[in-house]
Order: structure tokens, then sequence, then C-alpha cells
């Protein structure tokens, strides 16, 4: 016996309802890739107030020949100016860490005894060392050249928010640093994100200077952008990050190379 048509539409009409209302199978989305960064191994001592010429001198005629020896292409120094006293930031490439599992730079252009006869002299020195990963992003760097000032802000963001962070300073704040690097206010900047041996959450952003003087002209993105504009990118990056710290630190052109 044939259904009467209005049950055979019925049908249809219940089975296209039942398929809309199903839900969709998700579409996987990939997170957004974090940008590319360069990865450098940053040591802060603090050295003895009566040791301190000792430690410099150790430093420029014998630390400095022997990690070039070993083929160290960079070494930046920078002494802190605002800040803790006695107090030398010293940043080095790392590009693997494999490298851990050397007896280090020293060891390898000295030998094992000279090696440990300099660090012996060096520890003597130290009051106090720490060190930690850094992770510049590249693509948000400005190049500073050989300036001697540098002013870095810390600043803590909440779990999970680092990225939203780094895209905060790359549309707002970075076109700006990019302007008043053209305009002379400053002499290049950097955003990095730390890592191990640091506190967690925890992103740098650096202006360099030419001089100190160079400073007094004021905030750089303020210049640029105006106080009604920066008190706006104030609001927006409150949420984002909190300031902890600000140091200003000197470079020791030659301890470095």
């Amino acid at each position: 016996m044939k259904q009467p048509l209005q049950s055979l539409l019925a049908v249809v009409v219940l089975s296209i309802v039942v398929v809309a209302a199903s839900p969709l199978p998700a579409i996987a989305q990939s997170p957004a890739a974090a940008p590319a960064t360069t990865r450098s191994q940053v040591t802060v001592v603090r050295i003895k107030a009566d040791m301190l010429n000792e430690w410099i001198d150790l430093q420029r005629n014998e630390v400095v020949p022997a990690l070039k020896k070993a083929g160290i292409k960079q070494r930046t120094v920078w002494a802190t100016a605002v800040g803790n006293a006695f107090e030398y930031t010293i940043l080095l490439p790392f590009e693997k860490f494999a490298l851990l599992d050397t007896p280090g730079p020293l060891v390898a252009a000295l030998g094992a005894e000279a090696a440990a006869r300099l660090n012996g002299k060096l520890r003597k020195c130290i009051e106090a060392q720490r060190s930690y990963m850094t992770n510049r992003v590249d693509d948000l760097d400005i190049p500073a050249g050989n300036a001697l000032v540098m002013r870095t802000l810390v600043r803590r963001v909440p779990p999970g928010r680092t990225q939203d962070y780094v895209s905060f300073y790359r549309s707002d704040i970075f076109p700006a640093l990019k302007k008043a690097k053209a305009d002379g206010k400053i002499a290049g900047a950097t955003i990095a994100i730390r890592g191990m041996g640091a506190q967690a959450n925890e992103v740098t952003t650096t202006e360099y200077y030419n001089k100190f003087a160079d400073m007094d002209a004021g905030n750089p993105v303020l210049a640029v952008v105006g106080a009604e504009a920066n008190a706006k990118l104030n609001a927006k990056s409150a949420p984002l990050a909190t300031n902890v710290q600000v140091i200003l630190r000197r470079r020791i052109a030659d301890l470095g190379f």
C-alpha cells in the first residue's frame, strides 16, 4: 500500500531538518606560527667592588683573546648604568644546545689546565652570576649598529598571551619606532622573549641610543604619535603586559667584538 504524499513529504522535511541540525565536523585550524627568532645566552655578572679593575683586565687581556681563538664570532658586553651597581651583562649567540656538551670555548682555546686557572681568577672577582636564554624576534629588529646605550623594559605578560603582546608590538609600536629611527630619535630597537633560566612569561623591549643625551628627548613613541595616540596605546597594552623593570646600560666596546 502506497504512503500518502503528505506522509512522504513529512519524512523528507524531517530528514532535512535533522541533517541541518547535526553539527558539522570541526575544520582543523593550525595555530598561527610563532615568528622566527635568534637565540642568545645572556650572562649577568655582579662583580665585587674591590675586584672590578682586576675582572675588567682579565676580560680584556685573557678572556676576549681566548674567545676569538676558539672561534666565537660575536660578544657584546654592557655595564649597568641605572640599576644594580657593578653589574655587567654579556650576550653570546647560542645556536644549539649541543654547545653545552662541550667543555667550553676557554678550554678549546687554552686547554683544560690554563682554562681552569683563568676561571679560578675570574671566580675570585664575582659576587653573583646567573644566565638565561633570550629569543630576539627577527623581523621586528631595527639594527642599532654600534650604539653605546640601551634602555630595556622588562614586561611580564599573562600566561598564554606572549604572542598577543608581540602582535600588538608589531602593529602599533614597531611602525612608530621605525619612524623614530628614521628621524634620528633612536639608534635601533628590539623585542625579545626570555626563555630558560629567566622568569616565566617575560618579554623585553629595548631602544638603543648613540649617547645618553639622546634620551633627553623623551619617549620616542610619544614623540612620533603624539600624546593622545600614545595614551590609547598604553590603554591597549595594559591587559597584555605589566612593566616589571627598566634598566639602562652602557656598551663596553673593548670587552666585545
